[in-house]
């Protein structure tokens, strides 16, 4: 082994998050609606067990292998509410986003076409309906966030002894927000409140500089 053999391996391969559980990747869909810009929200089949039934997502799924993290938004949103990928411009990849199971996510900002918002054919195994909620709703919405604490529980069996720490060793702690947002009956929060979150924020800041501007 060489360091130019490295350099080589290096060099072909795919960056990825260490530690990553599971690579997913979703799409975040803008919708025009009677001239409205809205965010369309899925709500999963109640017969999704194990994978959090009834709950309001993004379209999205887990990445396959060889395919990049926009393809895997892309094919799941197609599976899951019938719209191809020519009838979505996709404008940006927003920030990675990651749990605290080290699952991974890829989001894609995407715009809709009328004719895919018109054609769009729901998965009934997946999807048990899909919603609109206006983006400026969102953007004048009253933050909602609650808290819990993130932290260490630390196998009984821990060589605290060999790495010269006492067992009373403070582990770091941390903070998980958790953002809902209610609208006509729905409730948006988990990942999908905080994607929601982070993206709001962001447009509030491209708002203000092109006001200052």
């Amino acid at each position: 082994m060489t360091p130019e053999e490295m350099k080589t391996y290096f060099q072909h391969r795919e960056l990825g998050v260490q530690g990553a559980a599971g690579e997913y990747a979703i799409l975040v869909p803008l919708v025009e609606r009677e001239g409205t810009l809205c965010l369309l929200f899925e709500t999963r089949a109640s017969t999704l067990v194990g994978h959090q039934p009834s709950e309001v997502c993004f379209p999205g799924g887990r990445r396959e292998p060889g395919e990049k993290p926009v393809e895997t938004a892309l094919r799941e949103t197609w599976e899951e509410i019938g719209i191809p990928a020519e009838e979505i411009e996709i404008l940006a990849p927003l920030d990675v986003m990651q749990d605290i199971s080290d699952r991974v996510v890829y989001p894609f900002l995407g715009k809709i076409s009328p004719k895919g918002v018109a054609e769009m054919a729901v998965s009934r195994a997946e999807v048990a309906d899909v919603f609109f909620v206006p983006l400026e709703v969102l953007m004048d919405y009253e933050e909602e966030v609650y808290r819990y604490r993130v932290s260490a529980q630390v196998d009984d069996g821990f060589p605290y002894e060999r790495i010269g720490f006492p067992r009373t060793y403070p582990w770091r702690t941390g903070w998980m927000d958790v953002p809902i947002y209610q609208y006509e009956g729905h409730t948006i929060w988990g990942m999908t409140g905080r994607m929601v979150r982070w993206l709001v924020k962001e447009l509030r800041t491209m708002q203000e500089g092109n006001e200052e501007g």
